[in-house]
């Protein structure tokens, strides 16, 4: 006995039923989901065959994407998206320590699901009223022994380390604020920046990045070294404009990052930062300063 699809079959039993060769009485159709369905040719009155288009598939995202607010992406700038990010990463960044259970949507509950890549905001969080502002990682506390963020330079545990912020801030403070003896660097990233700049659902939100997620910036995504046009971020900054994004290699560019410093006694009132300064002498490094020291704030997030 041969099997047939079903389309095939209903296609056969549907040649039968219109030329009048009743030879079968009936047909059955086999359905994937394993049901099987059998029609009398008398009871049929006709047979009509739609064809359904196959949803089209996102291509998958590129270094230097254009990162939107309804969750999508596109090499080329789209004239009817919101763009609100550049991807600098594809995939889980597993060499650098992360990994995608770690993540969940913005809502804090939901797993994240397919893990895409990293996503850098187009503006500095500590942008607002006009104008640039620096603040600090936190006050100055002799007896501090840190927020439970990673210590190391070289991985990506931007989300992890401002999961901790959060949920020591919640303990120690109510909550985070914009204020200096809470954890400003934290809620300008996390908080000020969502209100003024909402995350995709899907995504994790907004974080505060580790230093090695700057680094890596700097290191092997932001610059065309060859002048080649070639997908970077020094290329999708340039093609959004100042009206719509700030690069991060610019004046004064030195950014609080979410790695914090331990000393030997096990305190930490040091943090790192990342100079994206391109006045500097020699910009693209990571460094230590007292956590009640000024710095710029720019958000990142996964989808």
């Amino acid at each position: 006995m041969k099997y047939f699809t079903s389309r095939f079959l209903v296609l056969a039993a549907a040649a039968l039923f219109t030329c009048g060769q009743m030879t079968a009485q009936s047909f059955t159709v086999h359905k994937k989901s394993g049901e099987t369905i059998e029609y009398n040719i008398s009871e049929v009155d006709s047979l009509v065959f739609h064809e359904t288009a196959t949803p089209e598939q996102p291509a998958a995202p590129r270094i230097g994407d254009f990162y939107y607010a309804d969750g999508t992406w596109s090499t080329a700038l789209k004239a009817e998206g919101t763009p609100i990010g550049i991807v600098f990463y594809v995939g889980e960044a597993t060499d650098f320590g992360d990994h995608a259970t770690y993540y969940k949507q913005k809502d804090g509950n939901a797993p994240l699901g397919e893990f895409h890549g990293y996503v850098v905001a187009l503006n500095d969080a500590t942008y607002f009223d006009g104008e640039q502002h620096t603040v600090w990682w936190s006050a100055y506390n002799s007896n501090d022994e840190g927020m439970g963020c990673s210590t190391t330079t070289t991985d990506f545990l931007g989300y992890t380390n401002s999961r901790s912020i959060v949920a020591n801030a919640a303990a120690k403070k109510g909550g985070l604020t914009g204020e200096d003896d809470n954890y400003p660097a934290a809620y300008y990233a996390i908080v000020a920046y969502e209100a003024a700049c909402p995350a995709p659902a899907q995504s994790s939100g907004w974080f505060l990045p580790s230093a090695y997620q700057f680094k890596y910036i700097y290191d092997r995504a932001y610059f065309d070294e060859d002048n080649s046009g070639r997908a970077c971020l020094e290329n999708s900054f340039a093609a959004l404009g100042e009206s719509l994004a700030t690069p991060l290699y610019n004046d004064d560019a030195e950014y609080w990052t979410s790695t914090e410093k331990v000393d030997s006694y096990g305190l930490s009132t040091w943090a790192y930062y990342f100079n994206f300064d391109k006045r500097a002498f020699k910009a693209g490094f990571i460094a230590d300063y007292r956590k009640n020291s000024g710095m710029r704030v720019r958000s990142m997030l996964a989808f």
